[in-house]
Order: structure tokens, then C-alpha cells, then sequence
């Protein structure tokens, strides 16, 4: 018998780091470049749904950048705003329609990208995803961070290591560079050359830095071996 690991999220931890920061949300803005709106209720349940919907992912061994997997990050990102709750999705739904569309447009350079660093580790690819995603043209209406942020944890967890989950001790760190990587766009030569692939590094490093392995388990599956 040989055994391998499957890993998951511990969302009741993460969802206790969440609703700290929400009570401290205020001594964090005063650190930001730029003060963010409070994370509200609504914010943090639906973003707790798309922590969960991380997890399903894990579980059932999908790959997010696979053609079959790409309607996920889609998926994430219909959360993230509007939970699961169809009859919300259906009070929004030229909203989500308009996204399909945006989203249309922008995945392949993201997939691509990541397709070339695949060999790379799964701190630089998360850390690119998130930077391509975010940065102008942003791939969705709404939500980039949000989205940016669960599909870097799938990438990191996928790899044994912890999602990337906000804390009061990493906000301000993570809150500042995002605000930067909004303003910066990838059709721009100076841009694309240089600043995105700075902020790039700064997100890796603050992975590499900042992750918890409290937010992550990982279970023991036995497996026969064959031949």
C-alpha cells in the first residue's frame, strides 16, 4: 500500500480569522493607501462559500486550468458577489451575463500564462494569477480581489501549501500591493514590463512569508499499488 495526501481547507478557522478583521477593520484602513469599504456580513458569508467551493474543488481533484475547469474561477467569482442564492443570481443576472462576457475575453491570457509556468513554483503561479486577474483590464466586472484571492488558494493548497487567508496581522500587507496592481495595466509596456512583474514578486514573497498552515489539513488516503 502506498498513501498519499489530499488536502482541504479548515473553513470554520478561516472563517474566525474573516470575522477579525471585520471587528478590526478600522485600525486596518488606517494603515491602507487607500481606505477600502468595511467587509460586511454579506461580504464574508458569500466569501466563506467560495472558501467551501475551493474545498468541493480539492476534493473531487479538479483542475482549474484545464478547459473542463475554467467555468470554476467563472463560478468563484458569481459567488463572491452573489453567493449561491438563485433567486439572487436571478435579480443580477445582466450583471452575471456581462461578466460571462468579460470573462470570455480575458481567461485565455491568464490560462495561457499559467500554462507556461506550470513548471514554476505554486507560490509564483498563484502570485501571477492574482496579478493578471486584478490588474487592467481586470477579468471580471466585480470581485477581482476576492476571486484573485480564492483562486491563488486553490493553487497553493493543490500544491500542499496553505491558502492565502486575510488576517489582521496581513492585511495591510496584502491590501496595499492589490491597490497598487488595480492601477497598472497589462497593455501598457511599462507596465506589463515592469511594474506587474515587481508586484508579482512582492505578492510571491508575501506568500512565501505569510501563509498559515492553520487554514489547511491535509487527510491520508491509502491506495493500492499497481503493477
Amino acid at each position: 500500500m502506498t498513501a498519499r495526501k489530499l488536502y482541504r481547507l479548515e473553513l470554520d478557522r478561516i472563517e474566525d480569522s474573516l470575522r477579525d478583521v471585520q471587528e478590526h477593520f478600522e485600525e486596518i484602513n488606517a494603515k491602507l493607501l487607500m481606505r477600502r469599504e468595511p467587509l460586511t456580513d454579506q461580504i464574508i458569508g458569500n466569501l466563506l462559500e467560495g472558501y467551501s467551493y475551493v474545498d468541493e474543488l480539492l476534493e473531487a481533484g479538479i483542475e482549474l486550468f484545464s478547459r473542463s475547469g475554467l467555468d470554476n474561477i467563472l463560478e468563484l467569482n458569481h459567488i463572491v458577489l452573489c453567493g449561491s442564492n438563485e433567486s439572487v443570481r436571478m435579480e443580477y443576472g445582466p450583471h452575471l451575463l456581462e461578466t460571462r462576457h468579460r470573462f470570455a475575453e480575458g481567461i485565455d491570457e491568464v490560462s495561457d500564462w499559467y500554462e507556461r509556468k506550470r513548471h514554476k513554483s505554486a507560490y509564483r503561479r498563484a502570485a501571477g494569477v492574482y496579478v493578471l486577474s486584478v490588474s487592467q483590464p481586470q477579468l471580471f466586472l466585480e470581485g477581482n480581489h476576492r476571486t484573485g484571492a480564492l483562486v491563488a488558494s486553490y493553487i497553493l493548497v493543490q500544491e500542499g501549501l496553505p491558502p492565502f487567508v486575510l488576517t489582521r496581522k496581513n492585511a495591510a500587507e496584502y491590501f496595499n500591493p492589490s491597490t497598487l496592481i488595480k492601477y497598472r495595466h497589462k497593455e501598457k509596456f511599462l507596465d506589463r514590463q515592469y511594474y506587474l512583474k515587481k508586484y508579482r514578486r512582492v505578492l510571491q514573497e508575501f506568500f512565501e512569508e505569510t501563509l498559515d498552515k492553520r487554514f489547511r489539513r491535509s487527510i491520508r488516503l491509502d491506495k493500492e499499488e499497481k503493477g
